[in-house]
């Protein structure tokens, strides 16, 4: 069973980008799963090895309300967030005034929590 005691909150503008890493935070990294949560734009996520040159990365496109659950090998793997797709139609999916004023705020930008267990 996960118990959520942290939450990374990565803000993306529209030309940003996160670079390939592993995540070494927690003790036990291989039993317990990361929890991401993406908002705003599409982003590409690119998952590779547990090198840099162990394989090709594998690419998946992640939108808004997506999310992507990270559990056992995948942790220690690298990945990165190379490129955020701003999608000018994005807006049409808005139905009432505060998703429009959201909009507004977002139409270039992506939000994505991680949400993680760090102690046992």
């Amino acid at each position: 069973m996960m118990k959520a005691e942290a939450a990374i909150i990565n803000y993306y503008h529209h030309n940003s980008a996160l670079y390939a890493h592993t995540d070494h935070s927690e003790y036990d990294t291989l039993i317990k799963p990361l929890i991401s949560f993406s908002f705003g734009n599409a982003a590409v996520f690119l998952i590779g090895g547990h090198t840099k040159s162990e394989c090709s990365p594998s690419s998946v496109l992640l939108r808004s309300g997506d999310i992507l659950l990270m559990t056992g090998k995948s942790r220690l793997c690298y990945h990165a967030i190379p490129r955020i797709l701003v999608d000018s139609n994005f807006q049409e999916n808005f139905s009432n005034k505060f998703e429009s004023i959201s909009w507004s705020y977002i139409h270039d930008k992506r939000i994505n929590i991680n949400v993680r267990q760090v102690y046992d």
